[in-house]
């Protein structure tokens, strides 16, 4: 990887708690058009149908997601996809920023893991390897989990060689 340029796509596993949420805006479309059909009130069926656009466009899209990583020289910039329709730009790191990186469950990030949030951008698989970032201002630190391949650790670990760890 001699250019430091490399995309890596990640789709997000589902959780307990997005089927359980999927389950329950069907069902509630579905009770209110039911409640309009059979009740003969056109203001149920009115509101079942809105609810129906409402979550196709805004709710169900956020239970299909996908990362996008795009590292560039020692940046990363996370993209989020949803449904596979849009595309939005949800974060972005600079190698001048980086104060540790190491393999997730790693005694160099362990405080960081226990004391602050993570954002996760992973695909939440227990077998996928995965990359503890923290990225720190002036004012805040923030704490990322990441899928990275090999090749992308070893390039960050020439921008950063005293930041970068592989136990």
């Amino acid at each position: 990887m001699n250019d430091g340029y490399e995309e890596i796509l990640v789709k997000r596993g589902k959780t307990p708690q997005d089927t359980v949420l999927k389950v329950l805006t069907i069902g509630l479309v579905a009770l209110l058009v039911a409640a309009g059909i059979f009740l003969f009130n056109p203001i149920f069926l009115v509101l079942g149908m809105v609810m129906g656009l409402l979550a196709y466009y805004l709710i169900l899209p956020n239970f299909d997601l996908e990362y996008e990583y795009l590292y560039v020289g020692g940046d990363i910039d996370i993209d989020k996809i949803m449904a596979k329709r849009k595309r939005k730009r949800i974060a972005s790191y600079s190698k001048d920023n980086l104060e540790i990186m190491a393999p997730t469950g790693s005694d160099h990030v362990a405080s960081y893991e226990k004391n602050g949030k993570i954002k996760d951008f992973t695909s939440m698989n227990p077998e996928k390897k995965t990359w503890t970032l923290v990225y720190g201002s002036e004012n805040s630190s923030e704490t990322v989990r990441l899928e990275l391949t090999e090749e992308i650790a070893k390039d960050m670990r020439r921008f950063a060689p005293r930041k970068v760890f592989f136990d």
